[in-house]
């Protein structure tokens, strides 16, 4: 009877042993995979695919380990998680986009590229695109990024992908004959069509442009058959001599020339010298002509019938904003004899109640997002610019009057006025008032 309770006590030890040594590893498993996370110290001058781009990580993992979105505010000095590598976010971000399109070819970024100029390459809607590759029209894109050719588009030929490269043509004067231009400040559609003896219509069908499209310094326009080079550089001759910053005239829908100068109080004839222009000369909207010596703005520029049905909120700060046209530009001024553009926005809205930071950057996180691309701009939004399409960078803002105008402080050198708004760089739309 003791053997047998001896061995029945030795069997329990045994077991027990086994039990333990089983358990350990299991209990020591977790203390092995709590390794402290990677961090990444925003600095000036980041942006987000910029910061995805430099971790080596797609920039969907950077925003979904961060609880961010493409068009979230970042700050210097704020930290983001950094995503391990080679993990399974990339593959199964990737997956859906081959798998939606029935389409395998692929589209490269380039310098310089935005996603309606892209689309129209491709022969496709803005909309197709975005659908194709799961994106919006907020979404950052980055040269090298491939993107998916939705079903019924086609790659540009092998002739026009290398389309960049004949930005150095220029450089070799062929006597008469131009083959691009670089656009400049100030330039715009007709003026640079003029000045190299084209048309407006050849000139904007040569680059697939419309009348309304966004040109910006620094981009490359192709010339038509038959352009001719200026032999000395007449696109600075709309600028003329002036000691105080020129007021400038925005065109609008339905303008003629004998109208705007009858709006600005000054001659026909003034009106066409001042502007390097003739009485055949096409205007557009959006297109900004000098006012003459002795000329004056129109009071309530811009303004329409329909603003007796804006809220009192909406007419106020129209109202002040409006009251600024014609003031001019300086950098880090909110009034009241200059401003900036987060300056004109942040005086405007004080008229209301509503305190702003003298920052775009930061006031595209105030008030709530307007899917610009689905609903309508309303009189009020706050219209932001990125500093270049694809950039992702907010640089810019204004106050929409209706769908498709703003009031805004554009630049040094500037004055406040309004206009049309390109949508090119719109980085995004917010709603504070009616929200």
């Amino acid at each position: 009877m003791h053997r047998l309770h001896r061995v029945v006590l030795l069997t329990a030890i045994s077991l027990a042993t086994t039990l333990s040594l089983l358990a350990e590893p299991a209990l020591a498993a977790p203390r092995t995979s709590a390794s402290p996370r990677s961090t990444y110290t925003v600095v000036a001058g980041d942006y987000l695919s910029g910061i995805a781009l430099k971790l080596n990580v797609s920039l969907h993992q950077l925003l979904t380990a961060n609880h961010l979105r493409v068009d979230s505010v970042i700050i210097p000095g704020q930290q983001l998680v950094a995503p391990t590598r080679g993990g399974g976010t990339t593959k199964a971000q990737n997956a859906p986009v081959s798998s939606s399109s029935g389409s395998d070819a692929r589209y490269t970024v380039v310098s310089g590229d935005y996603l309606t100029g892209i689309a129209d390459r491709l022969g496709v809607s803005t909309r197709a695109l975005l659908t194709a590759n799961h994106l919006s029209l907020n979404s950052v894109i980055f040269p090298g990024m491939k993107l998916v050719v939705p079903v019924g588009g086609t790659l540009p030929s092998a002739t026009a992908a290398p389309a960049p490269k004949a930005t150095a043509a220029p450089k070799a004067p062929a006597g008469s004959a131009a083959t691009t231009y670089t656009v400049v400040a100030g330039d715009s559609l007709s003026g640079i069509a003029q000045s190299f003896s084209v048309s407006l219509t050849s000139l904007l069908a040569t680059n697939q442009l419309s009348s309304s499209s966004l040109i910006y310094p620094g981009m490359t326009l192709r010339m038509p058959k038959g352009a001719k080079k200026p032999s000395t550089a007449p696109l600075s001759a709309p600028k003329p001599a002036t000691s105080t910053p020129s007021l400038k005239y925005v065109v609008i829908a339905g303008d003629s020339l004998s109208g705007i100068a009858q709006k600005l109080g000054v001659t026909l004839p003034s009106v066409l010298a001042a502007n390097s222009l003739t009485t055949s000369s096409t205007i557009i909207p959006g297109m900004e002509l000098v006012v003459p010596a002795g000329g004056h703005l129109p009071v309530a520029a811009g303004s329409t019938a329909g603003d007796s049905a804006l809220s009192h909120d909406v007419r106020t700060v129209l109202a002040y904003a409006r009251a600024q046209i014609g003031k001019a530009y300086k950098f880090n001024t909110a009034g009241p004899d200059t401003f900036d553009c987060s300056g004109l926005v942040l005086a405007a809205y004080a008229t209301i109640g509503t305190t702003l930071p003298h920052y775009s950057g930061a006031q595209i996180s105030f008030g709530t997002t307007v899917d610009w691309t689905t609903e309508a701009i309303h009189a009020g939004d706050l219209v932001f610019y990125e500093s270049a399409p694809g950039s992702g960078i907010v640089n810019h803002v204004g106050i929409a009057t209706s769908a498709t105008t703003w009031v805004q402080a554009p630049r040094t050198g500037d004055v406040v006025r309004e206009g049309r708004f390109g949508t090119t760089r719109i980085i995004g739309v917010r709603r504070l008032i009616g929200a």
